[in-house]
């Protein structure tokens, strides 16, 4: 008997934890889904004001060699497409729904996760690639009546600005973005196992 009056004695000393309040998680839900939209939104517009700029040096400066236009409309291409795939990701996480049921809420972020894998693995890398091969093309007539120092220069300047641009500054963004939705995970996983239960 005296065991079982210490299980007793050691339950009532167990303090209850109050379940975390549904409304609470959804509001930070909200928020962080929020946040993200924003940024992408940002981001997605920035890269669109690019184009009207590109459209412009294009159609009023005569450069002389066709390399240079194809320099031109491959950067083109390739900023016009990443913004697709940006706005692509926007409706996706607009059409969200944090209040649905956990399981609903739980595939469409884990969905959304992968395509965001993508987006900033494959994706960014192509974008990445192919934006340097469109530079190299353009630089190639605009580069042309410069000296070889300045040459030097504008080439270590803008391939150290790429490597820090794409293997910190990328993997910095990227970590942050897929913390920020696997927050968004975590909070719906929380719901789920609090309120299915």
């Amino acid at each position: 008997m005296k065991d079982f009056n210490d299980i007793q004695n050691l339950w009532k000393q167990q303090e209850t934890q109050p379940l975390p309040d549904v409304t609470q998680i959804i509001a930070k839900a909200k928020k962080d889904k929020q946040a993200y939209t924003n940024k992408i939104i940002l981001q997605t517009g920035i890269l669109a004001l690019t184009l009207p700029f590109l459209f412009w040096i294009g159609s009023s400066i005569d450069f002389k060699k066709t390399t240079t236009y194809i320099g031109l409309a491959l950067m083109f291409c390739c900023i016009f497409i990443f913004s697709a795939l940006r706005l692509y990701q926007i409706i996706r996480l607009k059409k969200m729904d944090v209040t649905a049921a956990p399981k609903i809420m739980l595939q469409q972020l884990e969905s959304f996760y992968g395509f965001q894998k993508f987006v900033s693995t494959k994706a960014t890398t192509a974008y990445f690639i192919l934006m340097n091969i469109a530079f190299g093309l353009y630089f190639i007539e605009v580069m042309a009546p410069m000296s070889a120092l300045l040459k030097t220069i504008v080439l270590v300047a803008y391939l150290a600005w790429m490597l820090f641009a794409f293997f910190y500054l990328g993997k910095k963004q990227k970590a942050k973005e897929e913390a920020r939705i696997q927050n968004l995970i975590d909070a719906v996983k929380e719901m789920e196992q609090n309120y299915d239960q």
